[in-house]
């Protein structure tokens, strides 16, 4: 068998891609809604998913700041209590 020149298959190849690039022409094909509807339904998800973990982000602390203002405002109320009691 003969040995085959590696140089000489890299030049036909990139000759070749170049031949099919530069020849290529318009395929007229009508891809449809099938890959349009689930990229939309991942968008309104992601969309989603971010108001959500935004809401999520400030609303929390401010629970958590409104839980522990009540909590001591029934302290106090507490004490108070405590202390009409006793006298």
């Amino acid at each position: 068998m003969k040995k085959i020149n590696s140089n000489l298959l890299i030049k036909i190849l990139l000759l070749q891609i170049f031949i099919v690039l530069i020849t290529f022409t318009n395929a007229h094909a009508y891809i449809g809604l099938g890959p349009l509807l689930p990229m939309l339904g991942t968008i309104i998800a992601y969309i989603f998913i971010g108001i959500i973990s935004i809401f999520g982000i400030i609303v929390y602390p401010l629970r958590i700041v409104i839980k522990k203002i009540k909590n001591k405002k029934k302290q106090n109320e507490d004490v108070h209590n405590k202390n009409l009691k006793d006298d």
